[in-house]
């Protein structure tokens, strides 16, 4: 069984409907299956930055000015989920960049070796109107502290380099990635959306799970 499943994708591309999917079907067979993200080691790292060196504030959430910042986020969580990793437990591991090679290597060999890539693909316009929707819906309610800045959806979340070769082909892809990897469609939004990943997870994830 693996240990670990990382949900990657830019934002809007529907990361957590797939983990809702999945953590259904693992309570049944009695997996505990917790969601780790960047945001929150992330968060950790700059809520000590108190002169705002490497941040600032931005759309009621944050934007990132020193980009090593990432980097040092991700270490924390590959060390967070070694400790945490158990029997009976995948632990799902979510975040976006625009360079994933790079990302990676924050990761160790130990990781890596029990982990499943999910990469989900949906074009920028379409993730970019959920974004829209999810950030005014925040605003409404108060709570959007976890928002992606709409000009950073432009800017650093407009492509990355898994969307590149993916593009070309899924086998290029495939050349790259450090870890046994699926290529979720996410194209769709809606209910529609959501039965078409069902389907993707139950014929092609659960499978590589065990």
């Amino acid at each position: 069984m693996k240990h670990f499943v990382f949900l990657l994708g830019r934002p809007g591309c529907g990361k957590s409907v797939v983990y809702k999917i999945i953590k259904e079907i693992l309570e049944k067979k009695e997996i505990y299956s917790p969601r780790v993200d960047d945001f929150l080691t992330l968060k950790e790292i700059l809520a000590r930055d108190k002169e705002f060196k490497r941040h600032i504030l931005k759309d009621g959430g944050f934007a990132v000015t020193d980009w090593t910042v990432v980097d040092e986020a991700l270490s924390d969580l590959c060390k967070l989920v070694q400790k945490e990793k158990a029997d009976k437990k995948i632990i799902f591991i979510e975040f976006a960049r625009d360079n994933y090679c790079h990302a990676f290597e924050n990761f160790t060999k130990d990781v890596l070796n029990d982990s499943l890539i999910l990469y989900l693909y949906s074009t920028f316009d379409e993730c970019y109107k959920r974004n829209v929707t999810r950030f005014k819906f925040a605003k409404k309610d108060g709570h959007d502290d976890h928002i992606v800045p709409l000009d950073l959806m432009k800017t650093y979340y407009k492509t990355d380099d898994y969307e590149k070769l993916y593009l070309i082909s899924e086998k290029e892809l495939m050349k790259i990635v450090p870890a046994k990897t699926v290529v979720l469609d996410s194209t769709v939004s809606g209910e529609t959306g959501m039965e078409n990943l069902r389907k993707q997870v139950e014929k092609e994830v659960i499978n590589e799970l065990f």
